[in-house]
């Protein structure tokens, strides 16, 4: 991706750039390539503070809304709090771009279900991305289940944030392997009643209509 984390990580020349020079990186980032690398960004990350958006990250959000209205990328933002998510989303609105390009990252730590709700009917990617991590399996497949029951299957990516090395423990101590959900997560949700064709829309035509542009 394109894009910049959240304060107090946000880098000086980010701080200084206008909303516009931030919006034409950004653009050019997505349609040409990253720096001189010829690699072209799919789509865009950004982040959030627990407690509401800096004026910082509020600029770096309008222009990425903007770089997203241009080239149709999503916008996708590690966001904890759920209240700070919709924040994020009326700001993407009032820009002129559409919720359904925005992309809340770490959904399932907001404890208020209502928010992931509120959220999905504006039309936004709720992502549940620890999967095989410190919570429960069961606890994912509670998610899961309530959103499809409510209606927003087709609004649902999954991921485990896993797999990374620790680089201050010997030999980066020990790598979570990347196949947990197919090997073990699925088998789950398919034995609580999830057929086959909407672990198709989870593994294949979210992500594709999530970041396709």
């Amino acid at each position: 991706p394109t894009g910049v984390y959240r304060e107090p990580w946000i880098p000086p020349w980010i701080h200084e750039a206008d909303e516009e020079s931030l919006k034409v990186w950004m653009q050019g980032e997505l349609e040409r390539g990253i720096e001189d690398t010829g690699v072209q960004a799919g789509w865009i990350k950004l982040s959030a503070g627990d407690n509401g958006l800096t004026d910082c990250e509020t600029k770096v959000l309008k222009a990425a809304a903007q770089a997203g209205e241009r080239t149709g990328a999503l916008i996708g933002s590690h966001t904890i709090r759920g209240t700070v998510a919709l924040e994020q989303v009326k700001i993407i609105e009032k820009a002129g771009y559409t919720p359904e390009r925005f992309l809340w990252i770490h959904a399932h730590v907001e404890p208020d279900f209502n928010l992931h709700l509120e959220m999905a009917k504006r039309g936004a990617w709720i992502e549940y991305d620890a999967i095989g991590g410190d919570e429960s399996d069961e606890f994912f497949i509670g998610l899961v289940l309530k959103m499809v029951d409510a209606g927003y299957a087709d609004r649902i990516l999954l991921s485990q944030d896993r797999g990374y090395y620790n680089p201050a423990k010997p030999d980066g101590g020990e790598i979570a392997p990347y196949t947990y959900i197919i090997h073990t997560f699925l088998e789950k949700l398919r034995s609580s009643g999830i057929g086959d064709k909407t672990v198709d829309q989870f593994m294949r035509i979210n992500p594709f209509n999530a970041f396709a542009r």
